[in-house]
Formats: C-alpha cells, sequence, structure tokens
C-alpha cells in the first residue's frame, strides 16, 4: 500500500511539473505586398514588397513561405501581411538587390 501512494505522489508531481510548450504569434515585422515586380532585371525577384519598420524597406522576394494561404498570381494587390523574414546572402546579387526569404507570413484583416 505504501509504494502504491508513494508512485501516485510522484506520478502527480512528475505531471504538475510538465509545461505546456508556448505558442507564439509573434512576427519580426508588418509588410505590404505592393504586386509583382516589373523591372525584372537579371538579379531581380518576382514581387515586391515594402517592409515597416525597417530602413531599407523596398525587398524582394519570389515566393510565400509553405502553408501561406496567399496565393500570389490570382491575389489582389496591395497585400498587408505580417512576416518573419531573413536576407538571402548566399549571393552578391541577392545582396544588391535586397531579395529576401519569408519564413512566415499571415494576412492581416
Amino acid at each position: 500500500m505504501r509504494s502504491i501512494v508513494v508512485t501516485f505522489i510522484i506520478a502527480v508531481l512528475a505531471l504538475s511539473s510538465c509545461k505546456k510548450a508556448k505558442t507564439t504569434d509573434a512576427f519580426m515585422n508588418t509588410a505590404t505586398i505592393t504586386g509583382p515586380n516589373l523591372t525584372m532585371t537579371a538579379c531581380g525577384a518576382a514581387f515586391m514588397i515594402r517592409i515597416h519598420g525597417v530602413t531599407d524597406s523596398t525587398a524582394q522576394f519570389n515566393a510565400m513561405p509553405p502553408g501561406s494561404t496567399v496565393d500570389l498570381s490570382t491575389a489582389t494587390f496591395p497585400i498587408n501581411v505580417k512576416i518573419n523574414w531573413h536576407h538571402n546572402t548566399g549571393n552578391s546579387c541577392d545582396t544588391f538587390s535586397n531579395i529576401i526569404t519569408l519564413d512566415a507570413a499571415q494576412v492581416v484583416d
């Protein structure tokens, strides 16, 4: 009987110390996808985006991140979004043209 009580107490302590993973809806920036890049130079990307709160705010990107519900081929621009992003530093063309990769995006109503 004593071992059952001890096992029960250990189980209660173990379960009470478990914490649920915290999920967050925090994004790095808000932005406006302004539309297709009509200049399409050799060092260009397919779409233009203006990132709010960033000094050099006009950037380019090629695709929405996986899981995004935005279909850029049928979208009506401008589109306001919240984004997580990073600079492409792998080649000088991407750095020169300020091409970014969107890691996450959510449309702002």
